[in-house]
């Protein structure tokens, strides 16, 4: 009594279904190495925005100009000067989409013209 065709067979279904399973696996892996990679792009701009909105702030606070910003990204900030407070909202866009907002106000010492920095609020993406 031989067995061969039979055991050739049932080691080629059992060959089939780990590669079967190796594709599964090797998918899922895939899969998760690209949502990592999205994950670290919208991170990665997330923190290049905020640093930008924070150097905006200081930049304007002391009535100096909007800092340098890298390729695709823009900075929108919006100021009102009223009753001894300068308030602003400092949107960071990249590609078009608000990334980050930044709203802060700093008490106004008569040191600046702000009329000269109150930028239009048509100026202003909306976020």
């Amino acid at each position: 009594m031989t067995m061969g065709p039979k055991r050739t067979n049932l080691f080629l279904i059992e060959l089939v279904f780990n590669l079967f399973i190796f594709a599964l696996c090797a998918a899922v892996c895939v899969g998760l190495l690209l949502h990592a990679r999205r994950l670290s792009q919208e991170s990665e701009r997330l923190t290049q925005a905020v640093t930008l909105a924070q150097s905006a702030a200081e930049s304007l606070r002391t009535g100096g100009t909007l800092p340098e910003v890298p390729e695709g990204y823009e900075i929108s900030p919006l100021l009102t000067a009223e009753e001894g407070l300068v308030d602003a909202q400092i949107l960071v866009l990249y590609g078009g989409e608000t990334v980050y907002t930044l709203d802060c106000a700093w008490p106004d010492d008569g040191s600046t013209d702000w009329s000269a920095l109150i930028f239009d609020t048509e100026e202003v993406a909306a976020p």
